[in-house]
């Protein structure tokens, strides 16, 4: 009787140690994966579809209010391209999210990585270390999101020299 409780016990407590992955995790991750080489490749387009018509992001720049329309998330991202050649994005996990009122995964994805590019403007190079997640609806489109990283300062890093 004694083995048992013991194998009941350890079991028991190797279940409650687990957590249960959210079942859409992973298929969330191909399509963040999906939307980070589609934003590589500047096809707008194809961003724009990756987005809900209701979405709220929240952008890098200092001071930057949330955003609260496709519109203003695109145009965000359309201004990277316009000052920006050869973005890409290495990144070096993808994490899953939780739901912020009662911790439990939620499907949504997190991700750590290293943007590189080059200025439009001066033809200076960056690499800076962002921190980015996304929420996905049950249609995989993304519904929530943001950039966390220093994005004035790469601007700053990359602007022409003054003469």
């Amino acid at each position: 009787m004694k083995h048992i409780l013991l194998i009941f016990t350890t079991a028991l407590f190797l279940v409650s140690c687990t957590q249960n992955p959210n079942p859409t995790f992973d298929a969330n991750v191909e399509l963040a994966k999906t939307w980070f080489s589609t934003f590589e490749a500047e096809d707008m387009e194809s961003i724009a579809a990756m987005f809900a018509d209701e979405v709220e992001y929240q952008g890098a720049f200092y001071g930057m209010e949330l955003m609260s329309t496709k519109e203003e998330v695109l145009a965000y991202m359309g201004g990277w391209h316009a000052a920006m050649d050869s973005i890409t994005y290495t990144p070096e996990n993808f994490l899953p999210g939780v739901d912020p009122e009662t911790n439990l995964p939620n499907g949504s994805v997190r991700t750590y990585g290293t943007w590189r590019g080059t200025s439009v403007a001066s033809g200076k190079s960056f690499a800076a270390k962002f921190y980015h997640y996304m929420t996905f609806d049950d249609n995989g489109l993304i519904i929530n999101g943001g950039d966390y990283g220093d994005a004035m300062g790469i601007m700053m890093a990359v602007a022409p020299d003054a003469e």
